[in-house]
């Protein structure tokens, strides 16, 4: 059996050690409903299918569920959450899944892009931002004059179990995106920003827009360090497309001074082979002869 959490049973909030005996199935996982702030420190889920709340999915046992429905209060004379059967929405596919809905009226505020994990995250001053795509160069964040904002740099990050796609469809081509996907990593590099830093990457990532969407992820710093991390991910994911030139460019651009060697060499076989990129030969062999 399966559970959708999207609260405080989350990885790194509150009540997560009550899923120790559970497996992570997707770290990526959605269903309908919004979200909303309570009295306390957990969020409060309300049935509304015109809106997508986001979570995690995990594999449960009978003990488990137990303790699920102690916490929730579904078991109680007066329910304090109500549990129900409802279809999870993952990056491998649909799964039927336990979901603890709010069945009480609620006096909290919405919680943006239904994403507690991104609320939690995003109401500290300063967050770790990991770029895997174009804003890895810095080339653009000066053009668009908002390069003061990206000077604190960490290095390179990794994320495991996700693979690099190009998922997202523009007219001359494919952008980059992270897909979830056991046995493959992304790198990428991180920065420390601020609320304005935000502002400006919702904008370039048409989060408003229906492009991507924010989330948090678990990365690996050089140092072996184990920090949370926001990025995006694209809404509406279509199979790879080949990104153009100048995107591509970026990428390896940007990447080529944080990310290992074994990395970049997987991205230029992808623009050279898999996903071949115009012309991406001769930008390899200009670089290589400024070098």
């Amino acid at each position: 059996m399966y559970v959708f959490v999207y609260g405080s049973l989350c990885k790194h909030q509150k009540n997560h050690d009550l899923l120790n005996e559970a497996v992570l199935y997707a770290e990526q996982a959605w269903t309908a409903g919004s979200l909303y702030t309570g009295s306390s420190y957990y969020p409060l889920l309300i049935k509304d299918d015109t809106a997508v709340t986001y979570g995690e999915l995990y594999e449960i046992n009978e003990n488990s569920l137990e303790h699920l429905d102690f916490l929730e209060g579904h078991t109680s004379k007066e329910a304090l959450f109500k549990r129900e059967s409802a279809l999870v929405g993952t990056e491998k596919g649909d799964v039927e899944a336990f979901v603890y809905y709010w069945p009480h009226a609620t006096g909290g505020t919405h919680v943006p892009f239904n994403d507690w994990k991104v609320h939690q995250m995003t109401a500290d001053p300063f967050i770790y931002y990991f770029a895997y795509g174009s804003c890895m160069d810095h080339v653009r964040f000066t053009e668009h004059k908002v390069d003061h904002l990206f000077t604190e740099l960490k290095g390179k990050g990794e994320l495991e179990h996700y693979r690099l796609g190009f998922s997202h469809h523009l007219s001359d081509g494919g952008r980059a995106d992270i897909i979830e996907d056991t046995g493959h990593s992304v790198e990428g590099v991180v920065y420390e920003i601020s609320e304005n830093a935000l502002e400006y990457l919702y904008q370039r990532e048409g989060v408003n827009t229906g492009g991507y969407r924010p989330t948090v992820v678990d990365l690996i710093l050089n140092d072996d360090t184990l920090v949370q991390a926001l990025s995006f991910t694209v809404l509406d994911k279509k199979d790879d497309l080949t990104p153009p030139l100048h995107y591509a460019s970026e990428i390896h651009r940007g990447g080529s001074k944080y990310l290992s060697p074994h990395y970049m060499t997987g991205i230029e076989q992808r623009f050279l082979n898999d996903l071949p990129v115009r012309d991406f030969y001769d930008y390899l062999q200009k670089r290589s002869r400024k070098k």
